[in-house]
């Protein structure tokens, strides 16, 4: 399992130097007589498994992957407080798998886990794995900067923003549902969303209030509006495993 950091450099690119020493300190060890399945833990952008890993450990070791040893992308959730008890006590497990064997072999370790506490695990290919670690983050990260963006128009209004997203918390649906709004492909639509998203952005440009997620929601809706009128994508399937 690769577990080391990777850190961004002064241009805001991923820095992979650590992710590359590991490949080589592991490549040796991953042929042989024995089957040996190297995993990424890492987080690391979308096709950085297939065109890092894989290629670095097959010319590093000589073997194929596939054959010789397998691959798996394991994306972790684990909170810095409280890693090893996520570790021990997962809520989902990710495996995103080169092929049925790779991820066979992760299921193994992982099921032991899961069965205590009924978590799922869900199988995927390699790139989708790596995708949704950094859906997961940056949806975090919105949703904290939607918060802070709702708090400080409140403030301007005398309104307390933490009691707002409070009770917003048990009132939405995007909260309650984890269905809700995680289908792409479409703008959202009806008779309250569109007007009621222009009406607050009405608001706060004429007081002249700084709402860039605001103003990116409704950016991005406009041009799903235009996709829309294209046919839906094909779903991505997702296999989960009991």
């Amino acid at each position: 399992m690769i577990c080391v950091p990777t850190p961004n450099d002064r241009d805001s690119h991923q820095d992979l130097t650590f992710l590359e020493a590991a490949l080589t300190a592991i490549a040796p060890l991953v042929t042989g007589h024995d089957y040996h399945l190297v995993v990424v833990r890492s987080t690391v952008l979308p096709t950085v498994t297939e065109n890092l890993v894989i290629p670095a450990l097959e010319s590093l070791s000589g073997g194929k992957a596939g054959r010789d040893f397998g691959v798996c992308m394991n994306p972790e959730f684990m909170r810095e407080a409280s890693a090893e008890s996520d570790f021990l006590n997962p809520w989902i497990v990710v495996i995103g798998e080169l092929d049925k064997a790779s991820g066979d072999l992760l299921e193994v370790l992982y099921k032991p886990l899961c069965h205590r506490n009924h978590a799922p695990i869900y199988r995927t290919d390699l790139r989708t794995a790596e995708m949704m670690k950094y859906a997961h983050n940056l949806f975090n990260a919105t949703k904290i900067s939607f918060t802070n963006e709702i708090w400080l128009a409140s403030k301007e209004l005398g309104i307390d923003g933490n009691q707002v997203m409070a009770l917003v918390a048990q009132s939405a649906e995007g909260m309650r549902n984890p269905r809700y709004g995680t289908r792409g492909g479409f703008p959202y639509g009806g008779s309250c969303l569109p007007k009621d998203v222009r009406a607050f952005l009405k608001l706060a440009r004429d007081l002249g209030w700084n709402t860039p997620l605001l103003e990116g929601t409704y950016d991005v809706n406009c041009r799903m509006a235009e996709e829309a009128a294209l046919p839906a994508p094909a779903e991505t399937i997702i296999s989960a495993a009991s």
